[in-house]
């Protein structure tokens, strides 16, 4: 009887040691099989855009595990994506087509954000047209804000005004506050801060409104773009479905949400103070549109950065299977 008792528990005990070895190889197979996906957005207005995914590590999909990630400069972010390295980035819309035409292998998928850029005086009200015999600054030659005002300069016939540079938006608060500059091209959240800080300063014009009136665009111009490399896509066309949805109810949530959108912007990395960020939302277009419902809008957008700057989107306008139709 002893005999016999000793071979059931040892029958016993090699069945339960096989049940915990392929439970274990079942749960190492789930991990395995999980991808790695890379998600980059600039700090500031795209960065806040997805504040609520960042901070709460939203993972769309059991079968991926999304490592979400700020770059703090515009050259990191271009560096980065230029090399091909994120899956799934925000990017300023003519860096989208760079990437594209670069044979990168990555497709539009929406709009995160639009115009969000303003023209500031420091010497009252004035139109648009006045600036004739101005200098207006802004943020580095070449890149969107200083593509768009230019492009809206020519289609508006004004050619007498002088361009002078910064570096980025935190050198034009001072600059416009310490008197330096009386006119500039400026984006949220620095607005906000300078309007807070100088309530004389006055907002002369959305540039955003501005290209809507001269470009005849019902949005305006797409400054930020979502973009997913095309292996991604093809490989699950749920998770795209997921992902969207997801960025969709974000950007919403941050508008309707915006003392919270602040403070998760704050833990994500922002400098910002989290007074200005929060007031700077409602002027910051936060908005996710599908490629394929905005396909016009970036079409005429590069057209017009082809005119002024071909390098700025990869020398070339994009074909269809730029945008993808998901």
């Amino acid at each position: 009887m002893k005999k016999n008792s000793k071979i059931i528990l040892s029958l016993f005990l090699s069945v339960f040691m096989m049940i915990a070895i392929v439970g274990c190889d079942k749960k190492e197979d789930v991990n395995v099989l999980k991808k790695e996906v890379s998600f980059i957005a600039p700090n500031g207005v795209p960065a806040t855009a997805i504040s609520k995914m960042i901070k709460e590590n939203i993972q769309v999909d059991d079968n991926y595990n999304i490592n979400y990630s700020i770059e703090n400069t515009a050259d990191t972010l271009a560096t980065a994506v230029m090399k091909g390295e994120p899956d799934i980035a925000i990017v300023p819309s003519n860096l989208a087509l760079q990437a594209y035409n670069k044979g990168l292998g990555y497709k539009l998928v929406g709009t995160t954000g639009l115009g969000a850029l303003y023209l500031v005086s420091a010497e009252g009200d004035i139109s648009f047209e006045d600036l004739n015999g101005k200098e207006v600054y802004n943020i580095g030659s070449g890149l969107t804000p200083d593509i768009v005002f230019k492009a809206l300069l020519k289609e508006s016939n004004i050619e007498n005004v002088t361009l002078s540079y910064v570096g980025g938006p935190t050198e034009l608060a001072p600059a416009i506050l310490g008197g330096k500059a009386k006119y500039a091209v400026v984006p949220e959240p620095a607005l906000t801060t300078i309007l807070s800080k100088n309530s004389n300063i006055k907002v002369i014009a959305s540039l955003n409104d501005l290209w809507k009136e001269k470009f005849n665009s019902e949005t305006g111009f797409p400054q930020s773009s979502l973009i997913v490399k095309e292996e991604l896509i093809n490989e699950n066309k749920d998770f795209m479905k997921k992902l969207t949805e997801e960025i969709l109810s974000s950007t919403n949530w941050v508008n309707e949400n915006n003392n919270d959108a602040a403070k998760y912007s704050i833990d994500n990395g922002s400098q910002v103070e989290e007074a200005i960020l929060e007031k700077s939302i409602k002027n910051s277009s936060i908005a996710f549109v599908k490629a394929k419902d905005n396909k016009e809008d970036y079409i005429n957008y590069y057209k017009v950065l082809e005119s002024e700057n071909a390098k700025s989107i990869g020398e070339k306008l994009p074909d269809e299977n730029f945008f993808y139709e998901g």
